[in-house]
């Protein structure tokens, strides 16, 4: 598939049921090459097509921008169709079908801080704060992956039922995962295998206690 049709896909994917029509004039396509677009995105299980009708779930939009960058699209033309809302539901969709009970923008007192998306399975809290660019400096990264500890140490004194807290910062970049300070630089085209293999991370990874 064209990287260009995925990408003119993109902005018109939104949350609901529209005809296919609608579809092929939002994204300024013929209808064969929207039906064949939307037969590609539906093959990659995103959205569900009959006849006449496309239906497009809340995570479909980044699903779509993960399955452009994986056939080559450039990240940063990927980043630009993107809102922060779009990279948080689906960072909370991939937690909670790891089985994870998920909270969006939690907002801490004292100090005030916000933390995007919380994940909470057990007595264990993974912090998710999702950065919305392509690349960074190391430097950048530890900035921000210390404020993301920070933010951890805050979140134990809040909440009695978690004893532990894994910090992670969530990036659009197709790399592999890095650390900074120890604490995981995760692409969000990696986050479910993140997730599956976390165990084997646990000698590199910055956890905080209560």
């Amino acid at each position: 598939m064209n990287t260009s049709l995925v990408l003119k896909a993109i902005p018109t994917i939104h949350e609901g049921s529209f005809s296919i029509d609608e579809f092929a004039i939002e994204a300024g396509l013929g209808k064969k090459i929207a039906v064949d677009l939307l037969r590609f995105l539906t093959g990659n299980e995103i959205g569900k097509m009959d006849s006449n009708q496309i239906e497009f779930g809340l995570s479909d939009k980044m699903q779509a921008s993960i399955l452009a960058m994986q056939i080559g699209t450039d990240p940063e033309d990927v980043s630009e169709l993107l809102d922060w809302k779009d990279f948080e539901v689906l960072a909370a969709n991939v937690l909670g079908a790891s089985g994870y009970v998920t909270r969006h923008g939690f907002r801490l007192k004292r100090p005030r801080m916000e933390i995007d998306v919380v994940g909470i399975k057990d007595s264990m809290a993974l912090l998710i704060d999702c950065k919305h660019w392509k690349r960074s400096s190391r430097s950048t990264l530890e900035k921000f992956a210390s404020m993301q500890v920070q933010r951890a140490e805050v979140f134990l004194a809040t909440d009695n039922n978690v004893r532990y807290a894994v910090p992670i910062i969530l990036t659009l970049h197709s790399e592999s995962t890095v650390f900074a300070n120890n604490v995981p630089i995760v692409p969000i085209t990696k986050f479910r295998s993140f997730l599956n293999e976390m165990s084997g991370y646990l000698d590199d990874i910055k956890v905080v206690h209560s």
